[in-house]
């Protein structure tokens, strides 16, 4: 199920027609163009948001804008929203095609779509302003971190602004200090003294002289909020009489100051249309009747409207407002006031309810649990699950689940279960071993896995564990032991069933996956017996099945079993396209493209690519084939093409950035490839990238060794060696050429026991490596189909001119194949060609 966004929550506030024009605080914004963040910071009611609704009236150029509100610290939902109104107001589809990025979870991943949206939002001819209004509520540190990235490498195109009612935790100091950001505070918004003039006199309001207001500018010190206030308080009273009696100590007694002075004088009819609305995040005159058994809720939002009361129009057709947030805050304590928790609780119950029919049920539950109505939250979040996971909204879902865990709310074993999986897609694993303790626990007192009713979630929690024991533990056994005992049961039909589960939503590699164990690999001995659980079983047609073959086949490729590997590759492919999952066969088609460019069977592997590029549609797949085609392209030694593929698909995902640093290397620009290269290591070691940590380490040796620091890189050799052998890492050092005659070096070292401590890799590992790469290459392995033809003709001692006629090539067509023979076979000459075998 898509996500609802609202339109509530994407449309700028209209500027009423009656505000100053504020010119000083244009200027402001018209400024230092080259400043792309402008951070307006201030308490409530200085005209944050004002100031920006009028500012955007003066240009012509899109405008996407967020209100932000406490459900957002959900980063899929967050981003969602902003992905969203980018494409509404700039006309693009960057929202179809950033759209399957919002599956993922990961780090790493959601790097990645900020990447992707960056490089969209860089293409769009105009000038574009982005707006996080009220970016105070978000206290999520994943959020912080996406927009840290979003920010320092926005396009030159995009103005960001944020506004904020206290200090925003993002790097303010580093930006300020590479004015990159313009600032407005409280002291630049607060209104001068013929700001105030104009403020009285469009609302047609008097005053005895020009000290009487000089007097009102001082005592409100220009606070638009107290401004606003003492202009609805004067019907019959003086402005500065008002603001002498009622806000001397404005920021305090505001909401009092509401209450007794402004909402006193309205009807009784209106005062209860105010208070019981004040819980809608959103005023719609159906919405808004609905809830106060009433037919003149567009009337009365109009004259709240006339009267300046603390409204603001978000939408003129069909009609919809909002609160301030200071009458909102104001309005429910009156509520509280005037009613008992037991009607508090009544009118939350339906607040609530006109909300999630009004499509809004993530701002219902929110309410609901924030008045801890906790039953009511519960059913609906049951009744919402599957809708939660398909949108993406996992981290809002954990945080309810943990409300109703704090307040010993009693949280039912489907909820406990889709937590688990949740938080291990996050990679909150202490976390899900917490809740998975507490799952075996209420086994043990509660029997709860073996009720009728709960068999169905019984079933998928055993599979969670089971991949938990496999995928980060290590445990294959106790693994195998579940998945047998699974298989001996009736199968139990779900909701979930219908849910499709994807192993792979983002990895290049299935061993940098979960169900890759993270480059763990297994041993033949353990790895044959789990592959036949799902071969030889009712699992032989599921997903599940289909990735075995595909992490089989990197398993046996990087143990170097080259010819197993690519049937198991074909098969992973089949399947891949049979489920039309392309977190499987994108990357089975990359390991094939590796596996022909490492024969330098190069016009085969940019094929494979090539193919796999126009077969797939979804933008983050299609980068990472290009990143393999600039893999190929340093591996031919073409290094301007490198580099411009990987310049357009520049990325910090781990692949494109070891990649880079190998094109880096080849560039002799050793110090930045080593800078990279550790960065990307110490991420790995932080995420437990076992595949990727062998391979940053093995790059770090040659960077060493370049720098000419030998005995750098025979340590850094070492510690490579050391990770990789308990898994029985071959290829990973084979690949790359220049670390044979480092691990040649190495071996003699320990040969002669000059370095007792390396004694932790066995030797026996290092020559089995070595030996692995001397294995003699003949024509029949390094050339294509077509090459061997041409070949063999040649070894014939057929011409140039005879080749050609026999196969229907021209001469030109010939020589080039030979050039091409001639590379891979190491050779200068066609006597020399003919002396290989």
């Amino acid at each position: 199920m898509q996500m609802v966004l609202l339109n509530a929550k994407t449309t700028a506030p209209q500027a009423f027609a009656e505000t100053v024009e504020r010119e000083r605080l244009y200027d402001l914004l018209r400024s230092n163009a080259s400043k792309q963040v402008t951070l307006i910071q201030a308490p409530a009611g200085y005209g944050k948001t004002t100031l920006l609704s009028q500012w955007f009236n003066l240009l012509k150029d899109p405008v996407a804008w967020l209100s932000i509100d406490d459900a957002d610290n959900d980063p899929i939902r967050f981003w969602k929203y902003v992905v969203h109104n980018v494409s509404e107001s700039t006309k693009t589809d960057i929202n179809e095609i950033l759209s399957p990025l919002f599956n993922l979870q990961e780090q790493t991943s959601l790097e990645f779509l900020i990447d992707s949206f960056l490089s969209e939002i860089g293409s769009i001819p105009q000038t574009l302003h982005i707006v996080f209004d009220d970016y105070h509520l978000i206290q999520n540190e994943a959020i912080h971190k996406m927009m840290t990235q979003f920010i320092e490498y926005l396009p030159k195109n995009v103005q960001i602004y944020l506004t904020s009612r206290k200090d925003v935790l993002l790097p303010i100091t580093k930006w300020r200090a590479k004015s990159r950001l313009k600032e407005i505070s409280m002291e630049q918004l607060r209104f001068t003294f013929k700001e105030v003039q104009s403020f009285f006199h469009q609302r047609d309001i008097t005053y005895r002289d020009a000290e009487s207001l000089q007097y009102v500018l001082e005592k409100t010190e220009g606070w638009v909020t107290g401004l606003l206030l003492a202009s609805l308080a004067t019907k019959d009273i003086p402005a500065e009489r008002v603001i002498s009696e009622a806000i001397d100590s404005k920021h305090p007694f505001i909401t009092d100051f509401l209450l007794q002075e402004i909402l006193v004088t309205l009807s009784p009819s209106v005062q209860e249309f105010l208070v019981r609305t004040s819980l809608l995040n959103s005023l719609e005159p159906a919405v808004c009747d609905a809830l106060t058994s009433r037919t003149d809720s567009y009337d009365i939002l109009l004259e709240l409207e006339k009267n300046g009361l603390f409204i603001v129009r978000l939408n003129s057709n069909p009609l919809v407002f909002r609160f301030h947030h200071l009458l909102t805050e104001a309005l429910q304590v009156e509520l509280r006031n005037r009613f008992t928790k037991v009607q508090v609780l009544s009118i939350v119950k339906e607040a609530a309810t006109l909300m999630r029919e009004n499509g809004d049920f993530i701002a219902a539950i929110e309410l609901t649990l924030n008045e801890q109505a906790f039953e009511l939250a519960e059913s609906w979040i049951t009744f919402h699950l599957v809708d939660l996971f398909t949108s993406g909204q996992t981290t809002t879902f954990m945080r309810w689940v943990q409300i109703f865990r704090s307040n010993n709310f009693p949280v039912p074993y489907e909820m406990l279960v889709m937590d688990v999986i949740a938080l291990i897609a996050v990679l909150e694993i202490e976390e899900a071993g917490l809740i998975m303790q507490e799952l075996e626990y209420r086994q043990i007192t509660e029997q709860w896995m073996d009720k009728s009713e709960n068999q169905a979630m019984a079933t998928i929690y055993e599979k969670v564990k089971a991949f938990v024991l496999f995928g980060m533990d290590g445990n294959m056994e106790q693994a195998a032991e579940i998945v047998r005992k699974q298989l001996e049961k009736e199968t139990v039909s779900s909701r979930w069933d219908d849910i499709p589960m994807k192993y792979n939503l983002f990895e290049h590699k299935i061993l940098r996956t979960n169900v890759g164990a993270k480059g763990k690999l297994v041993s033949f001995e353990q790895g044959i017996p789990f592959a036949k659980l799902f071969r030889e079983s009712t699992f032989k047609t599921q997903s599940i099945n289909a990735f075995s073959y595909g992490s089989s086949a990197e398993t046996l490729y990087e143990k170097n079993y080259m010819e197993e590997a690519s049937e198991e590759l074909e098969l992973a492919l089949q399947y891949g396209h049979q489920f039309k999952d392309p977190g499987l066969f994108i990357p089975m088609y990359i390991l094939k493209s590796h596996i022909y460019a490492m024969k330098k069977q190069f016009i085969s592997a940019h094929a494979i690519l090539n193919h796999a590029i126009e077969n797939v549609k979804e933008k983050h797949w299609v980068t990472s084939l290009q990143i393999m085609k600039a893999h190929c392209y340093l591996l031919e030694g073409n290094l301007l093409q490198a580099k411009s593929e990987l310049t357009h698909t520049k990325s910090r995902h781990p692949f494109w950035l070891l990649v880079h640093a190998r094109l880096l290397l080849a560039q002799e620009q050793v110090g930045d490839a080593l800078s990279t290269i550790i960065s990307v290591k110490s991420k790995a070691t932080l995420e437990d990238q076992v595949s990727t940590i062998i391979e940053a380490t093995t790059l770090e040796a040659i960077c060493h060794l370049a720098m000419d620091n030998e005995e750098a890189a025979l340590t850094t050799l070492h510690e490579a060696l050391k990770q990789g052998e308990p898994y029985g890492y071959v290829r990973t050092f084979l690949d790359e050429s220049a670390i044979i005659p480092l691990l040649t070096k190495y071996l003699a070292i320990r040969q002669k026991k000059e370095q007792g401590h390396w004694n932790t890799v066995p030797l026996s590992y290092v020559e089995h490596i070595i030996q692995s790469g001397d294995k003699k290459k003949n024509a029949s392995i390094l050339l294509t189909p077509r090459e061997l033809e041409i070949f063999a003709l040649l070894k014939n001692g057929s011409t140039n001119r005879e080749i050609a006629k026999h196969l229907f090539l021209t001469e030109g067509t010939v020589r080039v194949y030979l050039t091409n023979i001639y590379g891979k076979l190491g050779v200068k000459s066609r006597t020399q060609a003919i002396l290989v075998n």
